[in-house]
């Protein structure tokens, strides 16, 4: 699918692309940063200081996103908290294509598949395939089946995040790995599926990276995504129990208010 005649179509409602941000993104095009931060369902003060984060939209019209501005030392960087599933992130990296935004960072949870992979690791995904239905809707044919269809990060971005994360890591202790990710629709009927998923290669699964990936390559901005490991259900650390001992929780503390954050300036220094 295009998106110029995406926006063509938009249009053909009668409304302006001012009118359009403002009515789902909840602000003019112009307050959002070159530098863009999505996540699903992370409050910014997990990775920043509160003196730093001004929230500029508490509850968006159409979707209820919230958005937050941030300055993290030099660096300029919107931060929208879409809310949970692939529909919800489509439809802000869509909208992203109206703004200034020159570069994306989806920074999530993720839950680990491997044995190898404990909680509070990093994870870079080195794709994402489709396990969602949002995706198909960006398909030049609507009936064409998108599941397991690979989605990839920006080459250039996800090869700078990869050293940046790596160099970081190996200062610190902390454990890094590629991701081979599965994006799905469900929560609670996954586990009906997890030994498939296992089979098929996947290393770890979420729900909306797969379709960020594929609408920012739609409105040509760089996107890569920045993963922490919240469960793994491979060694009985599953989403549905209290998952964590205490050192777990410590370690991944330390890592996403420590680690993360170091990381994505570096990225957004580039």
């Amino acid at each position: 699918m295009d998106y110029n005649s995406l926006l063509l179509n938009m249009k053909m409602f009668g409304a302006t692309m001012e009118e359009i941000c403002f009515h789902t993104l909840g602000i003019s095009a112009d307050n959002i940063n070159e530098n863009v931060i999505v996540s699903p369902g992370w409050q910014p003060e997990r990775l920043f200081q509160a003196n730093v984060i001004n929230q500029i939209v508490q509850s968006s019209p159409l979707f209820g996103y919230k958005i937050w501005n941030i300055e993290h030392g030099n660096i300029h960087i919107s931060y929208i908290k879409t809310g949970f599933g692939a529909p919800m992130m489509l439809d802000a990296l869509l909208l992203l294509g109206l703004t200034k935004c020159r570069k994306i960072l989806f920074v999530s949870s993720v839950g680990a598949l491997s044995s190898e992979m404990n909680i509070g690791d990093i994870i870079i995904p080195e794709y994402s395939a489709s396990g969602d239905g949002a995706s198909r809707y960006l398909s030049n044919n609507l009936f064409h089946d998108t599941f397991g269809d690979k989605q990839y990060p920006d080459n250039d971005l996800f090869r700078f995040l990869i050293n940046e994360t790596k160099r970081i890591c190996d200062i610190n202790s902390v454990k890094w790995h590629l991701g081979k990710t599965l994006c799905i629709d469900t929560i609670v009927a996954q586990y009906n599926y997890l030994e498939n998923i296992i089979e098929m290669g996947y290393n770890s699964i979420d729900m909306e990276s797969a379709a960020a990936f594929k609408a920012a390559k739609m409105i040509n901005i760089p996107i890569a995504a920045l993963l922490n490991v919240s469960d793994n259900s491979t060694i009985n650390k599953s989403l549905m129990t209290d998952r964590s001992n205490q050192q777990e929780k410590e370690y991944r503390k330390f890592v996403r208010s420590e680690i993360l954050p170091e990381i994505i300036e570096n990225v957004f220094s580039k």
